[in-house]
């Protein structure tokens, strides 16, 4: 995957304040603002939580998107949106917005990152009776660090509208909701990517469960399934796939697990692929046990089924051993 970072610009959007303090021109780039949104759209496609989501008939903003085509002007009439509902809803945080224009491999893509502020402290020196003094302050307007996470966020396919959207609930009037996607931006809302990733597997492990009762570590075997269709392309899973997965290596399998993705209230979307972030990947291609004294041990998924690597033993007492083959130490 290549991001390209083309262009930036940064609003203040503080509700202490009576206004934002809107940017009149973008940003100019050096390699470490590059750096910065880089990893940040990288990190928020690769989200579990991201949802994806689609425009409403009416939405103003795929209005916006679709007939202004200033960078300056469109970001601040998105900031200018944000901030009067922020204002006027003082739960939801105060932040910095970033609008980037950015190409993600060769699609144009627009990402609209809200950097909400995080108390930090940094030093001050002051003169006290002619001598320098050094102390530390508090600093309220801090903003998400390179290695750290962007709370709201979402990432505008301009090629169909689509958005990549990260958004959290706040209390609204009363009660718990989301603005994001029903205020400022007026898309539909979809189920994380997490969720819908849990349920493709919930589906594949009861259809291969349901017609091979004897196959062991069975979720174990469908995790390593879907952790290296993730790996081979680009974190992505797509229920076809798995399907056709299903269908070679467990044929019995193939028509229940359609059944099961068909009544699922998560997967709303089956054609669309779901999101696998590295560090999910990598927690499928192994598993954890862990014994009542404590022990843990870390096994490969793909060795589970090896009789020559190790051998789970059962005892007339229905206690299990684990029998592991072949240690150099």
């Amino acid at each position: 995957m290549e991001i390209i970072i083309h262009q930036a610009i940064l609003h203040v959007l503080d509700t202490t304040m009576d206004a934002p303090v809107l940017s009149g021109s973008g940003m100019e780039m050096t390699a470490e603002k590059t750096a910065y949104f880089q990893y940040h759209i990288e990190k928020l496609l690769a989200s579990d939580d991201i949802r994806q989501c689609r425009p409403l008939p009416d939405s103003a903003f795929k209005n916006e998107l679709e007939h202004n085509h200033d960078f300056v002007d469109l970001s601040c009439r998105i900031a200018g949106v944000l901030f009067d509902y922020m204002h006027a809803h003082t739960t939801i945080p105060g932040a910095d917005l970033a609008v980037v224009d950015f190409t993600r491999d060769g699609e144009p893509w627009l990402g609209i990152l809200k950097l909400n502020y995080k108390n930090g402290y940094t030093h001050y020196t002051e003169n006290v009776e002619g001598a320098p003094v050094n102390s530390i302050i508090q600093q309220r307007a801090c903003l998400p660090s390179q290695s750290g996470k962007v709370e709201e966020g979402a990432l505008v396919n301009l090629t169909d509208y689509s958005m990549k959207l990260l958004e959290k609930k706040f209390d609204i009037d009363g009660h718990k909701d989301f603005y994001l996607s029903t205020v400022v931006f007026q898309y539909t809302t979809a189920q994380p990517e997490k969720k819908k990733l849990q349920a493709i597997q919930e589906a594949a492990v009861q259809a291969v469960q349901e017609n091979y009762a004897d196959q062991p570590h069975v979720e174990a075997q469908v995790a390593m399934l879907i952790a290296n269709q993730a790996a081979d392309n680009d974190n992505q899973v797509s229920i076809q796939q798995v399907r056709q997965q299903l269908e070679e290596e467990y044929p019995l399998a193939a028509v229940p697990f359609d059944d099961y993705v068909e009544k699922s209230d998560v997967l709303e979307a089956p054609e669309q692929p779901v999101t696998v972030t590295p560090a999910r990947i990598r927690r499928m291609e192994s598993r954890s046990i862990h014994t009542a004294n404590g022990i843990e041990v870390k096994i490969p998924t793909e060795l589970l089924n090896s009789d020559n690597e190790v051998e789970f033993l059962h005892s007339d007492d229905g206690s299990i051993s684990l029998l592991i083959k072949n240690v150099i130490l």
